[in-house]
């Protein structure tokens, strides 16, 4: 056997100490290597665990060594990149994962080569869509531990698959990233090291070669490894044994095994098992208010700084990729896999909770500067009125309600098309107020400004990717429709009908298929006893709902675009759980449904608040389906996936000693969707990471809203038995007592869920389009006052990017599928104004050596042929 020994080291950036706290480490550490690196030539290499955020970190306190690291890095001998952190793989979104690779990759190569492979020794589970992430960024090799088990493959290397059929040659780590972490200088305990693993791996490895992992969490580098690997082999010598040691890197260790890849086994989807090693497969219900954070900042980048900053670069102002790339940062630091996943301390979390706070400043400052350029590139026909420019950041043509806010010297007006034809509005609320109050006052005493200022919506209508401007008409009396949306506890649209029932749920029958659906955001309320890894109940659970409620109800809103009604539980609830049971003692918990109904469109929105008042339990919103499936969709980073409703390890885990309870309990993206040939039900959600399918076969979709506990790690958990994950250590702010607030959105619909466009009607729902008053005429008028820069309206085909490019003067246009199946003829136009040349790039915004035979340009329209499922395909658009 030969033996590549990697040093290594894994290192936590923060969890249950802080960022500062494990950089003092760091600084220690990275002094240690570079010493150790520049003093030993044997020493030929060592791992900087797979991500650059290390050498940012170290570089802040101590800059002056940059030129070693990059002697180093450009020697070969300290290995770098391709992440920018270690992140989890199934919360952070699409564009996040590729930005974390782009940005790593960015930092990696201002020191030298940054490693190719695509290394993820520590994320809770596999997402089905790596392989195709990493083949976007020119890496065919991947390297990971958790969540595969001898059910998928008994061996070590195969071939991954992601949906778009992209493989990488993967190997797992059975014994995880630490397997040769207790080598030593004892020559005895080496042996018997070596002996352990070969009994464990023998019969795994595809090949002559096993990786030999020498490091561990916050390791240092084990300075006498040389040595060591020396007297191995000259032991083995003397012995005249077969086996080696060689001090490798883990690019020598695939090409060793490349030998055997055509032999080896095709595997696909996602790995999220926790048979060997725990994967913590609820762990997306933790501290929901930070991931909703995440998702908020996350679509403030993709669908509102980019592609507006794209706009108004396109128009001739800045655009300036290093303060974006900034808040993206800040962004992805709390993507490690310990703090997406929120398995850290109060004061960690709190940390994170600023960063978010940080990249939203950024992010809502360069949006607002660029939103201000745009406008002050188009021609406004004043005459018509006051300009309200209405943005569609997405790539399809939209018809939706928009929510726009003007201030104006009447509080009565109409609202008209480009065509001068009226446009309906209903207003939200309103209110006389001076504007003088919230401007600053210098040397002088302002004005006084009174205004109206409403709140209003209206139906809008604007092209793909871009603008179109609406006019206000002050002291004219708006355009009515004749009926009101909610009449006698129902509400009525051009699609259903819905119905509150006497215990706050919804009834809704289709109108164009008569498909009825049942019990429709019902609440269950349970205990929690488990911990920042894993909800667990305990052995004696008392479970709370709605189904019997008798909540109180009241019109917020009611008009002829929409209608707004409030829902309102007030339910008694235990104050604590633990393990055994939940307490006798309850107190008052409201929970306050806000259901909005628009006239022309085909969505339920729900708006719940609730007021926690105790700890240690989780709240979930049901919906039954009353569909008969095994299976059901779940929208991933890109794209969809089919999973199963029932997982039959559920009732042989606890006998086969799993490391933790495996059942139908999934992270999302924006949707769950459960659908047969002739009816369907999607879920959509802002942030909402984790549903359960209930009832198998009946399915019943559990969207979890909000989920306390006490502890970061706990022992004898009944979902999780035996040790406990991470430190006993109290963490009262994951208990989430307060007000918190969820929207989430359903969406009944005929045929399945590529019948009914789930995937563009959630980028819709989650992307509102941006309304903005003009107030001056423009002195540069240069651009018509409607505009679309590219237009896709293929139904199942989405826009996931709209960026300048990191190195040149050209927009990055990523298109992606947003369904499992293969769909064809994409056709995408593009504004011949602004763009002479189209190129397909790969990830890394470079162009590709292959002609795609699927791909026709012509006449300034991008025509796809087909494209696979998942598929994600990048074009760079140049004038």
């Amino acid at each position: 056997m030969n033996f590549h020994v990697i040093s290594h080291t894994h290192w936590d950036r923060e969890w249950h100490q802080t960022y500062q706290q494990y950089r003092v480490k760091l600084v220690r550490f990275m002094d240690e290597l570079i010493e150790l690196l520049e003093n030993s030539p044997k020493y030929t290499s060592f791992m900087l665990d797979g991500q650059t955020i290390v050498l940012e970190d170290y570089l802040e306190v101590k800059p002056h060594k940059k030129e070693a690291i990059a002697k180093l890095v450009q020697e070969g001998r300290l290995l770098v990149g391709p992440w920018y952190i270690q992140p989890d793989e199934f919360i952070p979104s699409g564009e996040s994962l590729v930005r974390n690779l782009l940005i790593g990759q960015q930092i990696a190569w201002d020191f030298g080569p940054s490693m190719q492979i695509g290394y993820l020794p520590d994320s809770f589970g596999q997402a089905a869509q790596i392989p195709q992430v990493l083949k976007g960024f020119g890496m065919d090799k991947a390297l990971f531990w958790r969540g595969i088990t001898d059910e998928e493959t008994e061996k070590t290397e195969f071939w991954w698959e992601g949906p778009d059929g992209s493989k990488v040659l993967t190997t797992h780590l059975p014994l995880g990233y630490g397997n040769g972490r207790m080598i030593s200088t004892d020559l005895e305990g080496n042996l018997e090291m070596l002996d352990e693993n070969m009994e464990a791996l023998e019969d795994k490895v595809t090949s002559n070669n096993m990786l030999l992992m020498c490091g561990f969490d916050q390791r240092s580098a084990i300075k006498e490894l040389p040595e060591i690997v020396e007297h191995l082999n000259g032991h083995f010598t003397s012995e005249g044994s077969e086996h080696a040691v060689k001090f490798s890197q883990l690019e020598e260790y695939f090409n060793a095994v490349k030998e055997e890849a055509e032999n080896l086994e095709t595997l696909s989807g996602e790995f999220r098992k926790g048979k060997d090693m725990r994967v913590h497969v609820s762990i997306a219900s933790t501290r929901l208010d930070l991931k909703k954070q995440n998702y908020e900042v996350q679509n403030l980048y993709e669908k509102y700084v980019e592609p507006l900053n794209s706009m108004s670069f396109l128009f001739g102002n800045n655009y300036d990729n290093a303060i974006i790339n900034q808040g993206w940062k800040y962004t992805l630091q709390n993507h490690a896999h310990d703090s997406i996943c929120n398995v850290c301390t109060d004061v960690t979390h709190k940390e994170m909770e600023m960063r978010y706070h940080y990249a939203s400043q950024i992010g809502e400052t360069v949006r607002s500067d660029a939103t201000n350029d745009l406008i002050g590139k188009i021609n406004f026909n004043h005459a018509k009125g006051t300009p309200l420019i209405v943005f569609n950041t997405l790539g399809n043509k939209r018809e939706n309600i928009v929510e726009a806010t003007v201030q104006l010297k009447s509080e009565t007006f109409t609202i008209v098309d480009p065509n001068g034809e009226s446009v309906p509005y209903q207003v939200v609320e309103s209110c006389y107020e001076n504007l003088n109050d919230k401007q600053i006052e210098i040397g002088v005493k302002n004005e006084d400004q009174y205004v109206w200022t409403t709140k209003f919506k209206f139906h809008a209508d604007v092209p793909g990717l871009g603008y179109k401007t609406y006019y206000i008409k002050e002291n004219t009396a708006s355009v009515e429709e004749s009926s009101n949306v909610y009449q006698d506890g129902v509400f009525s649209n051009d699609f259903f009908e819905a119905e509150i029932q006497p215990n706050g749920s919804l009834t809704v029958k289709e109108h164009a298929s008569g498909n009825v659906f049942h019990e429709l955001n019902l609440f269950e309320e349970s205990g929690n006893a488990g911990d920042e890894y894993d909800f667990s109940p305990p052995r004696e659970d008392v479970v709370i709902t709605t189904k019997n409620s008798t909540p109180g109800v009241s019109v917020v809103q009611n008009g002829p675009l929409f209608a707004t009604v409030k829902i309102v539980h007030a339910l008694d609830v235990p104050v604590d759980t633990d393990v055994n049971g939940r307490s006798k003692e309850t107190k008052p918990m409201m929970i306050d449904t806000y259901v909005t109904v628009n006239r022309h469109e085909d969505r339920i929105d729900l708006k719940t608040v609730i007021d926690n008042t105790v700890k240690n339990h989780r709240v979930r919103a049901l919906f039954d389906t009353g569909i008969n499936s095994e299976t059901h969709i779940a929208d991933q980073q890109f794209g969809t996936i089919r999973r199963e409703n029932y997982l039959p390890q559920v009732e042989y885990w606890e006998e086969e000693k799993w490391e933790e309870k495996y059942y139908p309990i999934y992270p999302q993206q924006k949707f769950v969707d459960v659908s047969d040939d002739e009816k369907g039900l999607a879920i959509l959600n802002k942030g909402l990471p984790q549903y359960e399918i209930l009832n198998s076969q009946e399915p019943v979709v559990a969207l979890t809203m909000l989920c306390g506990t006490d502890y970061m790690g706990k022992q004898d958990l009944v979902d999780r038995p035996g040790r406990r994950s991470g430190l006993h250590v109290e963490t009262p702010d994951s208990s989430l007592l307060g007000k918190h607030e969820m929207e989430y959105s359903i969406i009944p619909h005929s045929g399945t869920e590529v019948d009914a466009e789930i995937g563009r009607k959630a980028n819709e729902f989650t992307t509102s389009m941006v309304a903005v008053q003009v107030d001056h005429p423009t002195e540069t008028r240069v651009y018509d006052d409607e505009m679309s820069f590219v237009k896709m309206d293929h139904p199942q085909a989405a826009i996931s990017a709209v960026k300048k490019c990191e190195d040149e003067d050209g927009i990055i246009v990523r298109i992606y599928n947003t369904t499992y199946q293969e769909i064809s003829e994409i056709k995408t136009n593009i504004n011949n104004e602004f763009f002479k040349n189209v190129e397909l790039v790969d990830l890394n915004e470079r162009p590709l050596d292959d002609t795609d035979e699927r791909l026709t340009i012509r006449d300034y329209e991008i025509v796809i042929d087909r494209m696979r499922s998942n598929e994600v395909l990048t074009f760079k658009l140049t004038n």
